[in-house]
């Protein structure tokens, strides 16, 4: 199994430049299809925020704050990271099967597929950054040294994400219905992870609350809020950060175990 990691680490740090070229291909031809191009790259995600503005800063004013941050705010610091890892596990999870054209045609290293997903929506994730930045800045919260934690948890999506998309891009060559599923449980997923709720509901149920800490993106999540507004460090997680790095090894070695496993049978499955 370990043969297997070493395979896919050493498959897709030798062709770090082909997976940059690839995402950045494919980042110009979503821009190609469009007059404005990168207009929308910064469109759509200002589009984002001031719905949910509207929403939640405006409409519902009844809900104000969330334990002394700004609802809105609090909401947008954690929500940034779905859209980020949510498009990331959903476009990944086709990552092998949306370059068949590719496979079929030459000798490729098709375990570096699920990274260039992952950096393409990194530049999307990016583009929303800053529209949030700006908002945070007009509700005076300002960049400082603890911003730079948010380096470590955008690698932790990162890791995380790729670590999975290899798994549920392999069984989606298996069965095409793979993708559908993941669809379905992302859209469930969302509601699971405290993203428009606060952790402190699962206050009386310990259950709950406990079993929260095996759910990797909560761990993501709750680490943007803490750069954006508590400041409290990495360490404050305790065992959460074990069990998310855990997790996220498990997922990456049976990924690279599938690759490694399916890599000169992926033509017999198209």
């Amino acid at each position: 199994m370990f043969k297997s990691l070493r395979y896919v680490l050493k498959e897709n740090f030798t062709n770090l430049y082909r997976i940059y070229s690839i995402s950045k291909y494919e980042l110009l031809a979503d821009m190609r299809d469009s007059k404005l191009g990168l207009f929308w790259n910064f469109a759509n995600p200002t589009i984002q925020v001031l719905t949910y503005w509207l929403v939640f800063g405006i409409i519902m004013t009844g809900r104000t704050e969330q334990d002394g941050v700004p609802y809105i705010c609090w909401l947008l610091g954690g929500i940034v990271v779905w859209f980020y890892i949510s498009p990331c596990i959903t476009n990944g999870c086709n990552a092998i099967y949306s370059k068949i054209n590719v496979i079929t045609k030459m000798k490729f290293p098709v375990s570096i597929l699920p990274a260039t997903v992952i950096l393409k929506e990194l530049f999307n994730h990016l583009c929303l950054m800053v529209v949030l930045l700006i908002l945070f800045i007009l509700f005076g919260f300002y960049p400082n040294i603890h911003w730079i934690g948010l380096i470590y948890y955008l690698f932790c999506a990162a890791i995380f994400s790729i670590s999975l998309s290899m798994i549920t891009s392999v069984l989606n060559m298996l069965a095409r219905d793979t993708r559908k599923l993941i669809l379905a449980c992302m859209r469930l997923l969302m509601y699971l992870t405290p993203i428009v709720w606060a952790p402190s509901k699962l206050a009386n149920y310990k259950l709950l609350k406990f079993l929260m800490q095996f759910n990797p993106i909560d761990y993501i999540v709750q680490g943007y809020r803490d750069c954006f507004f508590y400041h409290q460090g990495i360490a404050s997680f305790g065992i959460q950060i074990v069990i998310f790095w855990v997790i996220t090894f498990v997922l990456l070695v049976c990924g690279s175990y599938m690759m490694y496993k399916f890599k000169h049978k992926f033509i017999d499955l198209i």
